[in-house]
């Protein structure tokens, strides 16, 4: 996750997760927060799931990679599609 900053009048910039700009919080769950991300280029909305693995016990983590693998396998028309996974040492 990427951050522009604020400037100096204390007005909040816009985050990046690769090529989505960051919006509104839309939900948060035991695992992470949800949150609605627009491609700079296409405008398409998605929905951006962030995970912070500091928070997360190694039982946990597995699940959220478990659930990674499964999605990436999945492809039905009433199924969340994943688009794209990024990862650094803190979010996946």
């Amino acid at each position: 996750m990427t951050s522009t900053g604020k400037d100096g009048g204390g007005a909040q910039h816009a985050q990046y997760v690769g090529p989505y700009r960051l919006e509104k919080t839309l939900g948060k769950g035991q695992t992470g927060l949800v949150k609605l991300g627009i491609h700079c280029v296409t405008c398409q909305k998605v929905a951006i799931k962030i995970v912070n693995r500091e928070k997360l016990s190694e039982s946990v983590l597995m699940k959220v990679e478990r659930e990674i693998a499964i999605l990436k396998l999945i492809e039905h028309p009433h199924v969340l599609k994943l688009h794209d996974v990024y990862e650094n040492k803190k979010y996946l």
